[in-house]
C-alpha cells in the first residue's frame, strides 16, 4: 500500500513528534477514513493512518488483527463521530512482557488524556484492560492513541460514557428579597469556591511555585520555556489533576449545595484569537455543573479574571497583578460583553446554574462607574438568558451606586458583598479563638436592639426586596476549636436572612499539608494531607516540562484531609437523646451567642430578654412524655424559660440564681410531644439567664 499522509490527519499528529521527525523517514500508511461511532470500541488496527506500528493476527476473544511493533513515539490516528460532549471512560486492551509501555490519547497536537502505564501481561498475546478517561467535544474529529514509550500490542480502545444519571434540579428565581425554585419555596443556598483551579492564587498552594505570583506570570514563562502549544497542554493537565470528582464527593458530604466556580476569560475565550471560542470551550464548566448537579449541587459562574483585568492594580486574583486595563480599554470591554453572550447562549435553561456572577471583586473603578458597566452587562445576559439570577457584583464601598434593582424592572436580579470580619482591618485585633469567636458572633447575632453589624445589612437588602449572596466569607481560619461550629452558625444566619452564602475556599495546599488538627486550620476546608500528601517547591523557571506535568498530576491522587470539625457541624441536626446546642438555632430574636466556660467549651446563648425566642427543626420520634433538660446560668432568680410548639407552651421551666453568668446548672421537667417533624421554640417569658444546651429524653 502507498505511503500517504492526509493534512486532514497530520494535523491531529503530536506536533512534538513532526517536528522530531520532520516528516522525513517516517512511514505514514493510510488505511481507512471510516468514522467509529462514539460511546463505542475502536478496533486498533482500523486507524485512519499511523506512523511506525504493524499489523498481526491475535489470538484474543473475538480474534482478528491487533496492532504491534510499537516503539516510542509511534502513533495511530482515528476517525470518531461523538454523539454528545462529555467524559468518557477509555479501556485499551493492551498485552506486553515487560511493563515500560505509556500510552496517551491526543487531540490538536495536545494530549486529552492522562498517560497510562502498561503493565507486564505476560506475553505479547496475554491481554488485560488498562483504564483511563477523557473529555470529547460533540462531532466528527480525529483522535490519536500515542506511544509515550513503546513495548507493548494494543487490540482495540473502548469508549463509554460516563452516565451517572442526573436528576435536573429546580430553576432558581427571585422572589423579592428570597432565592426561591420554581413552586416559590425559598432555598437555603450554602456553598463553597473553588478557587485554584480555573483561574490560579497562588498563594492557595503555599507559595510552593518559586517566583510565580499571578497566573499570567505562569503562563508567560511556560510559553516563553517551551511554546504556547505546551503551555496549554500544563494548564489542562492541572485543570484535570487539582479538581477530580473526588473533590465533588467532600464538597457535598462537607454540606454544600452550591458551588461556586471562578474563572479566568481564556478557558473560554481563545486567547490567540479574540472573539472565538477555544475549541474545549465549555469542558470544564460541563464538567462542574455535570458533577454539582449530579449530587444536588448548584453552581454559580463567576468570572474571576476578565480579559485585562477588573480588580485593584495590587491584586492577583483576577489573573494579573497591575492596573485593571478591562474599565479603559474599549476592547477588553467588548470583548467581556462577548464572553458573557456565549456564555449565556451556551447555559440558557440549564436549571443546575443558579446564578452568573459577572466579574468578581471589580474595585479596579469607582462605584458608580461599576454599576453602570454592570448594568450593561445584565443587559448582555439578559437579552439572550430570560431566567437565570444575574447577579450585580458589590464595590468596596458597597451596593448604594445600584440604587434599586427592581426600580428598573429587572428581573431575577440579585447584589452580592464579601464580607470578611476579622481580617483586614476589620476587626482584626480580636485575639485568636475565643476572640475571634466573640467578634464573629457580634457581627452575626448585632446588637441586642437588632441594629448594627449584620443586621444593618439585612435592613437593606429586606428594603431593596432583592436577593443577595455572601459570594465569600471565611468563618473558620482564625478560631481555632471554634471554628467548625461558627461556620455553621454563618450559614444558619445567612438563610435565615434569606442570603445565599459561599466560603472561601474549599480546598488549599501547602507544602507540609495538615495532620487534621483542627485546632489550627488554613484557608480550605480541606487540605492536603502530612502523610503521604506532602508536595515539594517547584521553580518553573528551571524544571523541566517533564518535572511540570509530573508535579501538576500529583494533586490528583495525593492524599486529602478534611476539616472534621467544619463537616461534623455542618451535618449536624437536633436529635432526641441527644444535647442541642442552644446558640444552635435556625432562627431567633434578640438572642446573641458567646463562648463559655461551661464544661465542654464552645458558646452558651444569652443577652436573653422578655419576649425573645429560638427555634429548632427537630424530628419527634414517638408521641409520649420527655424529660426536658436545660443548661442555664443566671445571677437572677425568677427567670422563665419557656418550650413552646406553634406558639403555645409546652413546658415551662423556672431559671434559679446559680451564682453567675458562667455558673452552671441543669433543671428538669417533663412535657409530651407529638410524633414527627417539628419546630420546637425556647421562648423567654422572663429573661435575665444564659442557656447552654438542651434535651429531650424520652421516658
Amino acid at each position: 500500500m502507498k505511503n500517504s499522509s492526509p493534512a486532514g490527519v497530520l494535523a491531529h499528529v503530536p506536533k512534538t513528534l513532526l517536528a522530531l521527525a520532520g516528516l522525513a523517514g517516517l512511514a505514514f500508511a493510510n488505511i481507512s477514513l471510516a468514522q467509529v461511532a462514539v460511546p463505542g470500541t475502536i478496533q486498533a488496527e482500523s486507524y485512519a493512518s499511523m506512523s511506525g506500528v504493524q499489523l498481526e493476527t491475535t489470538t484474543d476473544t473475538g480474534g482478528g488483527q491487533d496492532v504491534g511493533w510499537i516503539d516510542t513515539n509511534d502513533w495511530m490516528s482515528y476517525n470518531i463521530n461523538v454523539a454528545s460532549a462529555g467524559w468518557y471512560t477509555v479501556q485499551y486492551r493492551v498485552a506486553s512482557p515487560n511493563a515500560t509501555g505509556q500510552v496517551v490519547l491526543s487531540q490538536n497536537s495536545t494530549d486529552v488524556s492522562a498517560v497510562s502505564t502498561i503493565p507486564n501481561t505476560g506475553g505479547w498475546q496475554a491481554w488485560t484492560n488498562v483504564n483511563s478517561r477523557v473529555y470529547l467535544n460533540a462531532g466528527i474529529q480525529s483522535l490519536a492513541v500515542f506511544a509515550k514509550t513503546g513495548g507493548f500490542n494494543i487490540n482495540w480502545i473502548k469508549l463509554t460514557a460516563e452516565s451517572t444519571p442526573i436528576t435536573a434540579l429546580p430553576a432558581i428565581k427571585q422572589s423579592g428579597q428570597y432565592w426561591v425554585n420554581a413552586s416559590g419555596a425559598r432555598v437555603n443556598l450554602r456553598g463553597t469556591n473553588v478557587g485554584n483551579w480555573l483561574i490560579q492564587e497562588f498563594w492557595m498552594m503555599g507559595g510552593s511555585m518559586t517566583g510565580i505570583n499571578d497566573q499570567c506570570t505562569l503562563e508567560s514563562k511556560l510559553s516563553q520555556r517551551f511554546g504556547n502549544t505546551e503551555k496549554e497542554r500544563l494548564m489542562k493537565v492541572f485543570r484535570d489533576s487539582f479538581i477530580t470528582t473526588r473533590d465533588f464527593d467532600l464538597m457535598k458530604g462537607m454540606g454544600m449545595n452550591v458551588v461556586r466556580i471562578p474563572f479566568l476569560y481564556s478557558l473560554v475565550e481563545n486567547e490567540y484569537a479574540p472573539y472565538t471560542l477555544r475549541s474545549d470551550a465549555w469542558q470544564y464548566l460541563d464538567w462542574a455543573i455535570n458533577e454539582a448537579e449530579k449530587r444536588g449541587m448548584y453552581v454559580i459562574l463567576d468570572l474571576h479574571g476578565a480579559v485585562g483585568g477588573q480588580a485593584a492594580a495590587s491584586e492577583q486574583h483576577d489573573g494579573c497583578i497591575g492596573a485593571a486595563q478591562m474599565w479603559t480599554n474599549n476592547t477588553y470591554w467588548d470583548r467581556t460583553k462577548w464572553l458573557w453572550d456565549n456564555i449565556a447562549s451556551r447555559y440558557r435553561g440549564r436549571t443546575a446554574i443558579a446564578a452568573y456572577d459577572l466579574l468578581n471583586e471589580p474595585w479596579g473603578t469607582d462605584a458608580t462607574s461599576l454599576a453602570n458597566r454592570s448594568y450593561e452587562l445584565f443587559n448582555v445576559v439578559r437579552a439572550k438568558d430570560p431566567d437565570h439570577v444575574i447577579l450585580l457584583p458589590g464595590h468596596n464601598s458597597g451596593i448604594d451606586a445600584y440604587g434599586n434593582p427592581n426600580s428598573r424592572g429587572l428581573t431575577n436580579s440579585s447584589l452580592w458583598m464579601h464580607f470578611y470580619p476579622g481580617l483586614w482591618g476589620w476587626n482584626d485585633t480580636a485575639t485568636y479563638g475565643a476572640g475571634q469567636a466573640n467578634m464573629y458572633a457580634n457581627w452575626l447575632h448585632c446588637n441586642q436592639n437588632g441594629t448594627g453589624e449584620s443586621c444593618d445589612w439585612k435592613t437593606k437588602i429586606d428594603n431593596l426586596k432583592t436577593p443577595f449572596l455572601v459570594g465569600e466569607f471565611q468563618p473558620w481560619t482564625l478560631m481555632g476549636s471554634y471554628g467548625g461550629q461558627m461556620t455553621r452558625k454563618a450559614y444558619d444566619i445567612y438563610n435565615m436572612y434569606g442570603w445565599a452564602a459561599t466560603n472561601w475556599a474549599y480546598k488549599t495546599t501547602s507544602n507540609a499539608g495538615s495532620n487534621g488538627n483542627t485546632d489550627s486550620w488554613g484557608w480550605g476546608m480541606v487540605q492536603n494531607s502530612s502523610n503521604g500528601g506532602t508536595m515539594s517547591n517547584i521553580d518553573v523557571n528551571t524544571a523541566s516540562s517533564a518535572q511540570i506535568e509530573s508535579w501538576f498530576r500529583s494533586f490528583a491522587t495525593q492524599p486529602l484531609v478534611r476539616n472534621e470539625n467544619i463537616a461534623y457541624w455542618m451535618n449536624w441536626k437536633p436529635t432526641v437523646n441527644n444535647r442541642v446546642e442552644a446558640e444552635m438555632f435556625t432562627n431567633h430574636s434578640g438572642i446573641r451567642m458567646e463562648t463559655t466556660t461551661d464544661a465542654g467549651g464552645g458558646f452558651n446563648a444569652g443577652s436573653t430578654d422578655d419576649n425573645d425566642w429560638m427555634s429548632y427543626p427537630i424530628n419527634i420520634p414517638t408521641s409520649g412524655n420527655y424529660t426536658f433538660q436545660v443548661r442555664v446560668a443566671s445571677p437572677y432568680a425568677g427567670g422563665q424559660l419557656v418550650l413552646s410548639k406553634n406558639g403555645a407552651d409546652v413546658g415551662v421551666v423556672t431559671v434559679p440564681n446559680t451564682g453567675g453568668w458562667q455558673n452552671w446548672q441543669t433543671v428538669s421537667i417533663t412535657v409530651n410531644l407529638q410524633a414527627g417533624q417539628q419546630d420546637l421554640a425556647i421562648f423567654v417569658r422572663k429573661g435575665g439567664w444564659n442557656i447552654n444546651w438542651w434535651q429531650l429524653n424520652a421516658q
